[in-house]
C-alpha cells in the first residue's frame, strides 16, 4: 500500500514496474497500469488541468521511491502537481508552500481535505498532499487544491535578474586583432594675419640752392 509515496506496492499488491529510471516508459504505458475507473478519473483530471493557464506536462523521474510520474508545471520550474499512475491506483500530489498558509486558512475546505492537509508531511519546506482520486468527492478536493496552487504561482513574484557587471574596455590590439588605423587629427585652422603694408617713406626733393642775384651795374 502506498502512503504519501513511500512504498513499492499498490493496494492491489502489484509492484510498480517503473521505479527504476531505465527504461523510461511512455505516458500510454503508465496509463495502461490503471484500472478502468482509474483511467476515467485520469482523463477527467487531464481535461481539467488543460484549462489551467500556462500549465504544461511531461514525464518526470522522482527516484526509486515514487518512480516515473506525470508532472505538471506552470512556467519553467514551478510545479503545479504530480499525477502518479500505479497498478490499479491513481493518485495525485500537490505541494503547498508557506506562502499558501494564509490562503488555505480563508479557503472553503471540507473536513476530509482539512484532515489530509493536517497529516501531510513537510518536504523541502512545503507540505506534500498526496491523495487518491477515486470518486467525485476526491476529484472536487483535488480541483480545489489546484485552483489555490495555480493562484499562488501566478501571484509569485519573479526573481530579479542579476545585475550584469560591466567589463573593462579591451582594445582590439590586446585581443590579437589588427588595430584599426586612427585618423590623423587635423590641427585647428589658424587664420593668417595679414600684415599691414609698410608706410612708404615720402621723400621730399631737396631744395636747390638759389643762385645769388647778380647785381646790375
Amino acid at each position: 500500500m502506498v502512503i504519501n509515496g513511500f512504498g513499492k506496492d499498490s493496494k492491489n499488491g502489484s509492484a510498480h514496474p517503473f521505479l527504476k529510471k531505465d527504461p523510461k516508459p511512455t505516458r500510454a504505458r503508465l496509463v495502461s497500469l490503471l484500472d478502468p475507473l482509474g483511467r476515467k478519473r485520469y482523463s477527467e483530471v487531464e481535461r481539467h488541468l488543460a484549462t489551467v493557464q500556462g500549465a504544461t506536462s511531461g514525464l518526470f523521474y522522482y527516484g526509486p521511491t515514487w518512480g516515473w510520474a506525470v508532472r505538471y508545471l506552470i512556467g519553467a520550474k514551478n510545479t503545479l502537481c504530480t499525477l502518479h499512475l500505479l497498478p490499479g491506483q491513481f493518485e495525485a500530489s500537490v505541494q503547498l508552500g508557506k506562502e499558501m498558509e494564509a490562503m488555505l486558512k480563508t479557503a472553503t475546505l471540507d473536513a476530509e481535505l482539512k484532515r489530509r492537509l493536517a497529516k501531510a508531511k513537510v518536504q523541502g519546506g512545503a507540505k506534500c498532499v498526496r491523495t487518491p482520486i477515486k470518486n467525485d468527492h476526491d476529484y472536487a478536493g483535488f480541483k480545489t487544491l489546484i485552483q489555490l496552487k495555480a493562484e499562488s504561482l501566478r501571484l509569485k513574484k519573479p526573481a530579479k535578474p542579476a545585475k550584469k557587471e560591466v567589463a573593462p574596455a579591451v582594445t582590439l590590439a590586446a585581443k590579437g586583432a589588427p588595430a584599426k588605423p586612427t585618423k590623423a587629427v587635423k590641427p585647428p585652422a589658424v587664420k593668417a594675419v595679414k600684415k599691414a603694408p609698410l608706410a612708404k617713406k615720402i621723400t621730399t626733393p631737396a631744395k636747390r640752392a638759389s643762385k645769388p642775384a647778380m647785381k646790375s651795374r
